[in-house]
C-alpha cells in the first residue's frame, strides 16, 4: 500500500470483514492514504466512484472475500465504461480451499473479467515476493489511470493468521526499503494512431453539412474551446449532450445548438437537414431521439476519444480515431490556419432553428404549472451558484437535463453515472463526489433511484458532508410513461411503475438528514438557497405527476415541431 500511496493513490474505501484484515491494517496504517470504512460494499464501491471521478485520481477499493466480492460489482461496471480509476483490492482465502464447502469462499479468479482493465492474483503472502507486490502495484497504477484508463483487479489470498502480532517470517526493515522506496514508476506513452490531419482538414472542408456531438468524457480545459474554434473554422454546430458540463462555463456558446433534441422532432428534419459528416467526442447522446437521428442519418461518422471506444450502438460508424480530443481538435486547427473560416449557410440555418425554440421554450416554461418534472431541471440550474456541482441520476432527470437545459455562462461541474445507466448506487457516488470537495453540491434523482441507495445516506453522517438533494417522487419509474409499455394498463402500475408508497420524510430524517416537502416553484427556490448554507444534507422532495409531465413534455416538443416544419416550408419553397 505504501507502494500506491507513492504513485498517488490518495484514498481507499474498505468495508469490514476478517480475511480482509491485512488489507485494511495496511492501508489503515499509511498516513497518506485517507480511508473512508462504509459498510455497505455496494455503497463503499459507488462512494469510491464519486471520490475518483471529483479527484481523476485511482482510488483503492477493499473488501473481504465471498459474496461481498460480488457486492462491488455495479460500481465496478460503472467505472469500467465511464472510464473511472479504481483499484480493486479483494482478500480472499487460499486457492486450495475453492470447491470445498468452505466458508465464505468463492471463486474469485478474474471475477470481474468482462469489466475490468486488468487482473492480478498476488497469490500467497511470501517474503520472497515482495518486488512481485511492488511490481504488481505498479502495473495496478499504470493500467487505471494511464495505460487503459478504467477499473482494474488486484485478488489476494491471505491464509491464518492475520494480525500483526501473529506473524510467521521475520523480515528486516532495510529490505523492504530496498524493495518498495527511492524507485520511480516508468511511464511508456499510449501509442496513438497517425491521423492526416491535412487529409481530413480537406474533407472537413469540402463538406459543408457537418455536426459535432460531444457526449460524457474525460476533456481538458481546454476542450471547450478547442471544440467551439473547430466549429467556427468549419460552420459546423455543436450539440453538447446533457450528461457533458460543457454546455457551461465561460467559453464561448455562438454554435452550440441547445434545442437538438427538440428540433430533429420535427417532421421531414432530417430530409433536408441530413448532414454530410458527424463527428462525436465522448460517449454515446443520452436522448434515443438524438441516436435515431445519428443511426439514420447517411452522413461519414467519426468517433474521436482517447482509447478508441466504439461508442455506436447504431453499429453505423465506419472510423473510429484514437486521439485525445484537445489534441484533435488543436492538430487539425493548426493543419486549418491558412484558411478562412467557413461563411456557412447551414450553420446560420442551425442557429435560427435553435433561437426558434429557445424562444418557445422560455415562453412556455413561464406558463409551466407547478410541479412540471421539465421545469424542475431548469429551476434548480438556474438557482444553484456558480461552480456547483451536480450530480443527475438516471431515467427521466438526465433526459430534462438533456432536453431543456440551455448553455450558460454560469459554471456547472455536471456528473452523471452514464457508463452503464443504471439507478443503483446514484446517492453513494453523489456523496463521494462532495467528500472531496470545497464547492456547493447537488444532486436531483427520481423515487426509485433514491430508495436503491437509502444506505448510502449514512455515508453523509458519517463523513459530515454537506449536500442538497432534490427527490423528484413520481410515485414509481415516471420514465415508463414515456415507453409503449404504458399502454398495457393491466401490467404497468405493478410491474413497471412500481409505486413505493413511502414516506421518504421519515427515512431522510432517521439518516440524521432535514426533510422539506416543496410547495410551489418559489418555494423550491428559497429551500435550494436556504439548503446551500446548511451544513449538512438536505433532501427536498417534490411530488410530480409523471403522467402529466409526459403531456407537457409533448406539447413543447410539438410547438417546435410545427414552427421548425414552417421554417423549412419557407425556406424551401
Amino acid at each position: 500500500m505504501n507502494r500506491l500511496a507513492q504513485l498517488g493513490v490518495r484514498y481507499a474505501c474498505i468495508s469490514p470483514g476478517s480475511r480482509s484484515t491485512p488489507l485494511t491494517l495496511a492501508f489503515a496504517s499509511n498516513k497518506i492514504i485517507e480511508v473512508f470504512p462504509v459498510v455497505d460494499e455496494r455503497s463503499s464501491a459507488f462512494f469510491a466512484l464519486g471520490l475518483a471521478k471529483k479527484t481523476n485520481t485511482p482510488v483503492a477499493l477493499v473488501t473481504t472475500s465471498g459474496t461481498a466480492v460480488a457486492e462491488l460489482y455495479p460500481a465496478i461496471i460503472e467505472a469500467y465504461y465511464q472510464r473511472v480509476p479504481l483499484i480493486i483490492c479483494t482478500a480472499d482465502r487460499p486457492p486450495f480451499l475453492r470447491n470445498r464447502g468452505a466458508n465464505q469462499t468463492i471463486n474469485q479468479e478474474n471475477i470481474y473479467k468482462n469489466h475490468i482493465r486488468l487482473f492480478l492474483d498476488a497469490g500467497l503472502p511470501d517474503v520472497k515476493k515482495l518486488s512481485t507486490i511492488k511490481q504488481i502495484a505498479e502495473k495496478a497504477i499504470h493500467y487505471s489511470s494511464i495505460d487503459d484508463l478504467g477499473p482494474v483487479h488486484v485478488n489476494f489470498p491471505f491464509e491464518k493468521p492475520f494480525e500483526p502480532q501473529s506473524f510467521t517470517d521475520k523480515i528486516k526493515v532495510g529490505a523492504i526499503e530496498k524493495v518498495f522506496f527511492n524507485s520511480s514508476l516508468e511511464i511508456t506513452p499510449r501509442t496513438k494512431n497517425k491521423i492526416n490531419f491535412n487529409a481530413l482538414t480537406k474533407n472537413f472542408y469540402y463538406k459543408e453539412r457537418g455536426i459535432i456531438l460531444i457526449g460524457f468524457g474525460h476533456y481538458q480545459n481546454d476542450f471547450a474551446k478547442l471544440a467551439i474554434r473547430f466549429s467556427e473554422k468549419f460552420g459546423y454546430p455543436i450539440y453538447v449532450d446533457g450528461s457533458s458540463s460543457l454546455r457551461f462555463g465561460n467559453h464561448s456558446k455562438e454554435n452550440l445548438i441547445d434545442n437538438l433534441t427538440a428540433i430533429i422532432r420535427a417532421k421531414d428534419f432530417q430530409k433536408y437537414f441530413d448532414p454530410e459528416i458527424i463527428i462525436q467526442f465522448g460517449g454515446t447522446p443520452t436522448s434515443n431521439i438524438v441516436q435515431h437521428f445519428f443511426k439514420n442519418s447517411k452522413a461519414e461518422k467519426i468517433l474521436v476519444n482517447e482509447f478508441g471506444d466504439k461508442n455506436d450502438p447504431s453499429l453505423t460508424v465506419k472510423t473510429v480515431l484514437l486521439a485525445n480530443p484537445s489534441e484533435f481538435c488543436d492538430s487539425l486547427l493548426q493543419a486549418a490556419n491558412n484558411r478562412s473560416n467557413r461563411d456557412s449557410c447551414w450553420l446560420i440555418d442551425f442557429h435560427t432553428m435553435n433561437n426558434f425554440s429557445e424562444e418557445i421554450k422560455n415562453e412556455y416554461f413561464k406558463k409551466s404549472k407547478f410541479p412540471f418534472e421539465g421545469k424542475i431541471a431548469i429551476e434548480l440550474l438556474k438557482t444553484i451558484p456558480n461552480k456547483s456541482n451536480f450530480m443527475i441520476s438516471n431515467s427521466s432527470p438526465i433526459r430534462d437535463i438533456d432536453f431543456f437545459a440551455s448553455s450558460s455562462k454560469k459554471q456547472i461541474n455536471i456528473f452523471t453515472n452514464r457508463g452503464a445507466s443504471g439507478i443503483d448506487g446514484i446517492n453513494s457516488t453523489a456523496l463521494g463526489i462532495a467528500k472531496t470537495s470545497k464547492e456547493k453540491n447537488y444532486l436531483l434523482i427520481g423515487d426509485l433511484a433514491f430508495y436503491h441507495d437509502l444506505n448510502g445516506l449514512h455515508n453523509a453522517i458519517k463523513y459530515n458532508i454537506a449536500m442538497t438533494i432534490v427527490l423528484i417522487n413520481n410515485s414509481g419509474g415516471g420514465i415508463f410513461e414515456s415507453l409503449p409499455i404504458s399502454e398495457y394498463k393491466e401490467f404497468f402500475t405493478e410491474n413497471f411503475s412500481t409505486p413505493l408508497k413511502i414516506d421518504f420524510k421519515k427515512i431522510v430524517e432517521a439518516y440524521g438528514a432535514t426533510h422539506h416537502k416543496i410547495k410551489n416553484w418559489k418555494d423550491l427556490k428559497e429551500k435550494v438557497i436556504l439548503s446551500s448554507r446548511n451544513k449538512k444534507l438536505t433532501v427536498l422532495e417534490i411530488q410530480t405527476d409523471a403522467k402529466e409531465s409526459k403531456i407537457q413534455r409533448q406539447e413543447y416538443w410539438n410547438a417546435v415541431s410545427n414552427r421548425i416544419v414552417k421554417f423549412i416550408h419557407d425556406i424551401k419553397s
